[in-house]
Protein backbone atom coordinates (compact mmCIF):
# COMPACT_ATOMS: atom_id res chain seq x y z
CA UNK A 1 0.00 0.00 0.00
CA UNK A 2 1.09 2.88 -1.08
CA UNK A 3 0.74 6.37 1.65
CA UNK A 4 0.13 10.01 0.57
CA UNK A 5 3.06 10.63 2.49
CA UNK A 6 6.73 10.66 0.82
CA UNK A 7 8.99 11.71 4.01
CA UNK A 8 8.45 12.40 7.62
CA UNK A 9 8.53 16.38 6.92
CA UNK A 10 5.95 15.76 4.55
CA UNK A 11 3.57 14.28 7.32
CA UNK A 12 4.67 16.46 10.39
CA UNK A 13 3.51 19.26 7.85
CA UNK A 14 -0.31 18.08 7.34
CA UNK A 15 -0.43 17.56 11.38
CA UNK A 16 0.79 21.16 11.70
CA UNK A 17 -1.67 22.03 8.99
CA UNK A 18 -4.75 20.13 10.63
CA UNK A 19 -4.31 21.29 14.06
CA UNK A 20 -3.88 25.09 12.61
CA UNK A 21 -7.55 24.94 11.67
CA UNK A 22 -8.48 24.04 15.16
CA UNK A 23 -8.39 27.54 15.68
CA UNK A 24 -10.67 29.20 13.41
CA UNK A 25 -13.53 26.35 14.35
CA UNK A 26 -15.11 26.29 17.71
CA UNK A 27 -16.16 22.81 17.20
CA UNK A 28 -12.73 21.20 15.41
CA UNK A 29 -12.55 17.94 16.21
CA UNK A 30 -8.78 18.39 17.33
CA UNK A 31 -10.35 20.60 20.25
CA UNK A 32 -11.13 17.39 22.61
CA UNK A 33 -9.93 14.20 22.34
CA UNK A 34 -9.84 11.14 24.70
CA UNK A 35 -6.67 11.02 26.90
CA UNK A 36 -5.66 7.54 27.92
CA UNK A 37 -3.12 7.22 31.16
CA UNK A 38 -2.12 3.79 33.16
CA UNK A 39 -4.15 3.90 36.52
CA UNK A 40 -2.14 3.09 39.85
CA UNK A 41 -3.62 -0.42 39.63
CA UNK A 42 -2.52 -0.78 36.22
CA UNK A 43 -5.86 -0.84 34.38
CA UNK A 44 -6.26 1.95 31.90
CA UNK A 45 -7.98 4.84 32.42
CA UNK A 46 -9.20 7.14 29.46
CA UNK A 47 -11.56 10.56 29.58
CA UNK A 48 -12.93 13.10 27.25
CA UNK A 49 -10.07 16.77 27.59
CA UNK A 50 -10.22 19.94 26.06
CA UNK A 51 -6.70 20.91 24.39
CA UNK A 52 -6.04 24.17 25.51
CA UNK A 53 -2.64 24.49 22.96
CA UNK A 54 -0.50 22.98 20.63
CA UNK A 55 2.72 24.41 19.70
CA UNK A 56 5.17 23.57 16.59
CA UNK A 57 6.55 20.81 18.69
CA UNK A 58 2.84 19.09 18.44
CA UNK A 59 2.96 19.34 22.60
CA UNK A 60 -0.30 19.20 23.47
CA UNK A 61 -1.64 21.49 26.85
CA UNK A 62 -4.30 20.73 29.07
CA UNK A 63 -5.84 22.28 32.14
CA UNK A 64 -7.15 20.01 35.22
CA UNK A 65 -7.37 19.92 38.63
CA UNK A 66 -4.09 19.30 40.41
CA UNK A 67 -6.12 16.46 42.74
CA UNK A 68 -7.54 14.85 39.65
CA UNK A 69 -6.82 10.99 39.16
CA UNK A 70 -5.04 11.41 35.97
CA UNK A 71 -2.24 13.89 37.83
CA UNK A 72 -1.72 10.69 40.52
CA UNK A 73 -2.19 8.24 37.56
CA UNK A 74 1.42 10.45 35.38
CA UNK A 75 2.78 11.02 38.40
CA UNK A 76 3.26 7.29 38.84
CA UNK A 77 3.66 6.54 35.03
CA UNK A 78 3.90 9.68 33.23
CA UNK A 79 3.27 8.40 29.58
CA UNK A 80 0.20 8.51 27.96
CA UNK A 81 -2.00 8.69 24.54
CA UNK A 82 -4.44 11.38 22.96
CA UNK A 83 -6.67 10.02 20.82
CA UNK A 84 -8.97 12.04 18.27
CA UNK A 85 -11.29 10.92 15.53
CA UNK A 86 -13.17 13.08 13.05
CA UNK A 87 -16.40 11.16 11.87
CA UNK A 88 -16.57 13.40 8.85
CA UNK A 89 -12.62 12.88 7.30
CA UNK A 90 -13.28 9.27 9.01
CA UNK A 91 -9.31 10.04 10.49
CA UNK A 92 -8.14 8.69 12.89
CA UNK A 93 -5.39 10.32 15.16
CA UNK A 94 -3.70 9.05 18.63
CA UNK A 95 -0.56 11.01 19.82
CA UNK A 96 1.32 9.40 22.23
CA UNK A 97 4.59 10.33 24.75
CA UNK A 98 5.77 11.70 28.02
CA UNK A 99 4.14 14.18 30.18
CA UNK A 100 5.41 17.29 31.84
CA UNK A 101 2.77 18.69 34.75
CA UNK A 102 3.20 22.47 35.93
CA UNK A 103 1.47 23.14 39.33
CA UNK A 104 2.38 26.88 39.71
CA UNK A 105 5.13 29.76 38.52
CA UNK A 106 4.89 32.16 35.96
CA UNK A 107 3.72 29.32 33.71
CA UNK A 108 1.05 28.18 35.47
CA UNK A 109 -0.16 31.51 36.57
CA UNK A 110 -0.19 32.87 32.95
CA UNK A 111 -2.16 29.81 31.78
CA UNK A 112 -4.74 30.55 35.00
CA UNK A 113 -5.00 34.41 33.43
CA UNK A 114 -6.44 33.30 30.58
CA UNK A 115 -8.92 31.26 32.20
CA UNK A 116 -12.63 32.24 31.91
CA UNK A 117 -14.07 33.67 35.41
CA UNK A 118 -16.74 31.42 34.76
CA UNK A 119 -14.59 28.27 34.71
CA UNK A 120 -11.92 28.94 37.48
CA UNK A 121 -14.54 27.79 39.73
CA UNK A 122 -14.06 24.46 38.72
CA UNK A 123 -10.84 24.18 39.85
CA UNK A 124 -11.61 25.63 43.18
CA UNK A 125 -13.90 22.60 45.09
CA UNK A 126 -13.43 21.91 48.35
CA UNK A 127 -13.35 18.62 47.76
CA UNK A 128 -11.48 16.61 45.01
CA UNK A 129 -13.00 15.48 41.04
CA UNK A 130 -14.49 12.26 41.81
CA UNK A 131 -15.08 12.66 45.87
CA UNK A 132 -18.74 10.94 46.67
CA UNK A 133 -21.06 13.63 47.48
CA UNK A 134 -24.80 13.61 48.92
CA UNK A 135 -26.35 14.29 46.08
CA UNK A 136 -28.45 16.91 48.14
CA UNK A 137 -25.54 18.92 49.29
CA UNK A 138 -24.53 21.37 47.06
CA UNK A 139 -20.68 21.68 46.27
CA UNK A 140 -18.63 24.28 48.52
CA UNK A 141 -15.40 26.44 47.19
CA UNK A 142 -12.90 27.58 48.29
CA UNK A 143 -10.39 30.73 47.53
CA UNK A 144 -7.51 28.43 46.76
CA UNK A 145 -7.09 27.17 43.33
CA UNK A 146 -5.96 23.55 42.35
CA UNK A 147 -4.69 24.50 38.95
CA UNK A 148 -2.56 22.13 36.78
CA UNK A 149 -0.87 22.10 33.26
CA UNK A 150 -0.29 18.79 31.75
CA UNK A 151 1.63 18.49 28.52
CA UNK A 152 1.94 15.66 26.25
CA UNK A 153 5.55 16.30 24.63
CA UNK A 154 4.43 14.29 21.71
CA UNK A 155 7.03 11.42 20.52
CA UNK A 156 4.85 9.63 18.45
CA UNK A 157 1.69 9.95 15.84
CA UNK A 158 -0.70 7.06 14.38
CA UNK A 159 -2.77 7.93 11.59
CA UNK A 160 -5.57 5.87 10.11
CA UNK A 161 -7.29 6.96 7.47
CA UNK A 162 -10.49 4.71 6.68
CA UNK A 163 -11.32 4.19 3.15
CA UNK A 164 -10.87 2.04 0.27
CA UNK A 165 -8.13 1.05 0.92
CA UNK A 166 -7.42 2.15 4.68
CA UNK A 167 -4.31 4.13 5.04
CA UNK A 168 -2.26 3.42 8.59
CA UNK A 169 1.13 5.52 9.39
CA UNK A 170 3.29 5.74 12.43
CA UNK A 171 5.22 8.73 13.11
CA UNK A 172 7.95 8.92 15.66
CA UNK A 173 10.95 10.26 16.88
CA UNK A 174 14.07 8.02 17.14
CA UNK A 175 17.43 9.63 18.38
CA UNK A 176 16.00 12.58 17.57
CA UNK A 177 14.73 11.92 14.04
CA UNK A 178 11.40 11.38 12.41
CA UNK A 179 10.80 8.46 11.28
CA UNK A 180 7.36 7.41 8.81
CA UNK A 181 6.35 3.91 8.77
CA UNK A 182 3.54 2.35 7.09
CA UNK A 183 1.44 0.06 8.77
CA UNK A 184 -1.38 -2.94 8.00
CA UNK A 185 -4.68 -0.98 9.07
Amino acid sequence: MKNSFSHPDHFIAFIHSIFALRNSDKNHWLKKGVLTTTSVTAIPSARMVIIRGVNEKIHLEIHTDARSNKVLDLQINPQAEILFYDPLTEIQLKCFGGVKMIHSGPLADAAWEKVPESSKKQYTTLLAPGTVIDHSKALAYKAHRHFCIITLETHGIEYLKLGDPHQRVRWSLKDGEGILENLVP
